[in-house]
């Protein structure tokens, strides 16, 4: 599998997310969840997102077991938050960027290209990650999905 990977200087995002806790066990089921939230809140008010959904891996556990997520969509302007929705806000500065093809179970394969590809470079991780999904996982055979990976440094 060939990556291509580059870093790139990315501009913020606003956006509304449902925040969670999760383990690695349960955190396909909580994405889903926040996708649904998010999607259906800015159904509900007639707001059409600015991008595609992404989840943002936060306060990982060493061993990568446990961890927070942002589930969301970025948006043109605020909307009021609702129970288990807010604002937010992506990352804003150097990110270290790579397109994933394929199936979501095979990322670590990138993850792994993407963080050798900074040991060499001397770039240090922030700690938090994104996945954003640009194609729709229900409706995309597995090998045309693609997921946009993000590594702030």
């Amino acid at each position: 599998m060939n990556i291509e990977i580059e870093i790139l200087e990315l501009k913020p995002e606003l956006t509304l997310v449902y925040k969670a806790h999760t383990t690695n066990s349960k955190s396909d089921k909580v994405i889903k969840t926040g996708i649904s939230m998010v999607s259906a809140y800015l159904e509900q008010l007639g707001v059409q997102p600015t991008g595609a959904p992404y989840v943002a891996y936060l306060n990982c556990a060493k061993d990568w077991s446990k961890f927070d997520v942002e589930v969301g969509f970025p948006v043109a302007e605020a909307v009021a938050e609702q129970d288990g929705l807010c604002m937010s806000q992506t990352h804003a500065g150097k990110a270290v960027v790579a397109m994933h093809q394929g199936s979501h179970r095979s990322l670590n394969t990138t993850y792994g290209k993407m963080f050798a590809f900074m040991q060499e470079h001397s770039l240090a991780f922030t700690g938090t990650f994104y996945d954003c999904y640009l194609t729709d996982p229900a409706t995309t055979p597995t090998k045309e999905m693609q997921t946009k990976v993000i590594i702030p440094i």
